[in-house]
């Protein structure tokens, strides 16, 4: 009985086409967001250094010994790891893998090799950057 739920679990024909493709998008997106958090990173420490010092001129705002700009890179390494987190939750819950949805950020680097095996065994390929998964030609 065991082994018939492991065998279930490990399954590869379980997923949809659909799940499929909205783990890709998902995938898809993340570099975009990861440009979007390298353009915002520059702007938010500009404007926590910029406050700080209007509000208590010339040396600025320190809480707990630490100045707001060391805050807001705090605040930003949070969020980066919140998406990340959230993401690898997207794409787990997406390919029914309990294993991605476990330890979502560290398993970020295996998807890309479980989408093609998964696509593959339903007879699907990836058409490109950017692009939906298709049928495999022949």
């Amino acid at each position: 009985m065991q082994q018939a739920a492991n065998d279930e679990r490990l399954s590869l024909d379980s997923v949809s086409v659909e799940d499929l493709n909205a783990a890709l998008r998902v995938v898809c997106r993340l570099p975009l967001e990861l440009l979007g958090f390298l353009i915002l990173l520059p702007i938010v420490c500009i404007g926590f250094s910029w406050l700080s010092t209007a509000i208590a001129p010339p040396y600025g705002v320190y809480i707990f010994g630490e100045g707001l700009v060391t805050w807001g890179l705090i605040l930003m390494l949070a969020l980066l790891f919140g998406l990340f987190w959230w993401r690898g939750r997207q794409i787990g819950l997406h390919l029914h893998d309990p294993d991605i949805v476990a330890s979502p950020v560290m398993s970020l680097l295996s998807v890309p090799g479980i989408l093609a095996e998964r696509a593959q065994a339903v007879g699907m390929e990836w058409s490109g950057f950017y692009g939906p998964l298709r049928p495999r030609r022949k």
